[in-house]
């Protein structure tokens, strides 16, 4: 039995401390009980032979202590809340109404005096009186305030790259919206006459994501034709009226410290992207102003009401009746144009030519997307992310949607949703949350070789039409695996801690109470020293090409170094600390961090002699082939903190650069997801109004946590609290 599935029976035995032990530090008491949370958790979560990845994440977190704001959501999580709000819920035009209860409620003019925090929630600023967290104001993000006037900044929604693939999608087919309303269907490919080849600038494509809901026929009654174009007429006719009232060429405002939400005039991300894209393209100043007049006479709220609707209109001859009445706006809807697999890809049966046209587009989805803005129609949320095809392209937006942000109409409801979406309506945190089970799924396969492809894609929930499909589906999740991660107090720590040695057996370590913490401005004390292309440590795909066949194992050490020259050497030395989002990234990293040790050692000026892993793991799905966690003493002139961004600039990463840079030594990050300007050095508190390190005072042999600790239990109980601290 390896140490990732510790039987019930042995978590005591793991655990044991000899008593009199207890009885000379009390305080060890404690650290065994926050060895066995973790232990436990592990244990019940692992408990039976052949579960899914979402279902040992599921079991893990309701095996944690419970704690408000759980930072992952799981499909099996998700089923559950869906099944208690049925149950328990109101009616459904009683919660759209309670819904409302925000936008409807008093709002002042001016913020209130004395302290307060503030939140961000569907498009309101609420400001928190503190202490109790009272709501003591309320203001929509979309009237200029003069307090966030300082914070926002001009942002305009990046112009969609299709000038840099239009080489690669030649081939590519696409159907425009006005075809779409001609037909009012999805027609298939041999029937729809006017398909678009490639891709231009001054048009907006849109990648459609969907579940087929017939095994011959993806749209039977024609519902998702309705949706689709009901939404985006809606949504070019919302960046008309933005672009006629904020100024054709005037960019949107953004306020960075507010969650990065839209000040003043704005649109849908979608209407400001068609801003950008298409209006720009093809108006000017005086041309826009016709198209808006046009609009106004017929009203916005006649096509909110058309859309709100939309799934009614049968034959779309509403929307056909509405757009007679702006002759100046259809012309820009044939700069829409939409790529939908059932039109847009040969259906069986094919012919040979037709078959090397779908393989040749199924080995393009990526660039469809890229080139696109994807578009997700979502119903059923377990079945469409339970479809491999479906859970892809959904990971793919993320990645490759510009902004990162896929729209998302639920195919229950209207077009147009009322109100601005939060991240739980459009489900995009369950989509990320997603990828990093599937990530942990893929290292397990391809770093630890511990299971074949298909029984990876049948553990991780997917289904497949075609059993032919696997080679593309396999080779889309490698390209897109890498999440961004997300921090969760009850993430799993394992590996090694590593902590400035400062002497005379002193170490200089994190305060107990210790909490990661950012300027207002979100900015960080650092100073640009390089550049190193470090996505190589994070590329699975090429760690999979590199490979030798026969290469043994990798090498899960999580403290490794390397021996030093003979003669006292001038150069200062170096340690590397990894913090990875789980052991599997960790191990990826590491090996690529020994694998390029020279590269790094020139960059820095350095000689690397010592490195190590620490991996932070908020959901521990996948292997642990080492499960510990133990802190370690490390003496080093300068030491380089590696990892994705989010995990260098914040928690553990943030710790260990502030522990450093108070014992005054050196403290450099390499951001292994940015290309440029990813090497930095801190140059001052990486976390103000945080407590402060710590400097721990006889420091002996220290203790291993043999199933590793909660990220909540971390500071409290990584060491042995008997020492003298100050």
């Amino acid at each position: 039995m390896s140490r990732s599935e510790p039987p019930a029976d042995d978590v005591e035995a793991m655990l044991s401390i000899p008593p009199e032990k207890l009885r000379r530090h009390p305080q060890l008491l404690y650290v065994r009980r926050a060895s066995e949370a973790a232990a436990k958790a592990l244990t019940y979560a692992r408990d039976g032979a052949g579960r899914t990845y979402d279902d040992i994440a599921y079991r893990y977190l309701c095996a944690c202590p419970q704690v408000p704001f759980v930072g992952v959501e799981t499909l099996a999580g998700h089923a559950e809340q869906e099944r208690r709000r049925r149950q328990a819920g109101l009616p459904e035009d009683l919660a759209r109404l309670a819904g409302q209860r925000d936008y409807l409620a008093h709002r002042r003019l001016a913020m209130p005096d004395g302290h307060f925090r503030v939140g961000v929630e569907r498009g309101l600023l609420y400001a928190m009186a503190e202490p109790g967290g009272e709501v003591v104001g309320r203001f929509p993000l979309t009237i200029r305030h003069r307090m966030l006037d300082g914070l926002s900044k001009p942002q305009d929604v990046r112009p969609q790259p299709t000038m840099s693939v239009w080489r690669n999608l030649t081939e590519s087919r696409w159907l425009p919206l006005d075809e779409l309303i001609r037909y009012a269907r999805f027609p298939q490919m041999r029937e729809a006459s006017q398909l678009v080849r490639g891709v231009f600038p001054g048009r907006h494509h849109v990648f459609v994501s969907h579940r087929w809901l017939d095994a011959r026929q993806p749209d039977p009654d024609g519902a998702q034709a309705r949706l689709v174009a009901w939404h985006l007429v809606a949504s070019m006719c919302d960046a008309v009226r933005v672009a006629y009232r904020r100024g054709l060429h005037a960019p949107r405002q953004m306020a960075p410290a507010a969650m990065n939400m839209p000040v003043g005039v704005a649109g849908s991300d979608l209407a400001e992207c068609l801003l950008v894209g298409v209006l720009r393209e093809v108006l000017d100043d005086t041309s826009v102003a016709p198209v808006a007049q046009e609009l106004e006479r017929v009203g916005m709220d006649a096509v909110e009401q058309g859309a709100a609707k939309a799934s009614e209109d049968v034959g779309l001859e509403r929307l056909a009746a509405l757009l007679d009445a702006l002759p100046a706006l259809r012309p820009l809807l044939e700069r829409i144009h939409i790529w939908y697999d059932y039109t847009c890809v040969p259906q069986a049966p094919r012919t040979p030519e037709e078959e090397g046209l779908f393989r040749r587009t199924l080995e393009s989805l990526f660039l469809l997307q890229f080139a696109g803005r994807t578009l997700v129609l979502l119903d059923d949320v377990a079945d469409y992310l339970g479809r491999a095809w479906c859970t892809l392209e959904a990971a793919t937006s993320l990645t490759s949607t510009v902004g990162g942000r896929p729209d998302i109409l639920h195919t229950g409801g209207p077009a147009r949703p009322s109100g601005p979406a939060t991240d739980t309506e459009s489900l995009l945190s369950l989509v990320h949350d997603r990828q990093l089970v599937i990530w942990r799924g893929l290292l397990d396969t391809e770093v630890f070789r511990l299971q074949t492809r298909e029984e990876c894609v049948r553990r991780l929930g997917l289904s497949m039409a075609e059993a032919g499909d696997l080679p593309y589906l396999y080779a889309g999740m490698l390209s897109c695996a890498v999440p961004q991660g997300r921090m969760s107090r009850h993430a799993l720590v394992t590996g090694v801690v590593p902590l400035p040695d400062m002497g005379e057996g002193n170490i200089l370590i994190p305060m107990p109470d210790y909490s990661g913490g950012q300027p207002v401005d979100g900015g960080r004390p650092v100073r640009v020293i390089g550049s190193l292309d470090g996505w190589g440590g994070l590329n699975l795909r090429g760690y999979v090409d590199e490979r030798q066949a026969d290469a043994g194992p990798p090498d899960a050490t999580p403290y490794w170094s390397v021996p030093g020259p003979d003669a006292v050497a001038t150069t200062p030395t170096c340690h590397v600390a990894v913090v990875a989002e789980c052991e599997g990234e960790a191990v990826l990293i590491s090996s690529w961090v020994r694998r390029h040790r020279a590269e790094l050692e020139k960059q820095l000026r350095v000689r690397v002699v010592s490195g190590s892993w620490t991996a932070v793991d908020p959901v521990p799905v996948g292997h642990l082939p080492y499960g510990r966690l133990r802190a370690r003493p490390v003496r080093a002139d300068v030491w380089v903190v590696v990892g994705k961004s989010g995990l260098v600039a914040n928690d553990v990463g943030q710790a260990l650069c502030r522990v450093v840079y108070e014992a005054r030594l050196p403290a450099v990050t390499v951001s292994l997801d940015h290309t440029e300007g990813n090497v930095e050095q801190v140059v001052g508190d990486v976390a103000p109004g945080a407590p402060h390190s710590g400097l721990l005072s006889g420091w002996g042999s220290g203790y291993e946590h043999p199933s590793g600790l909660l990220y909540m239990h971390l500071y409290h109980h990584l060491l042995q609290w008997g020492a003298s601290v100050h």
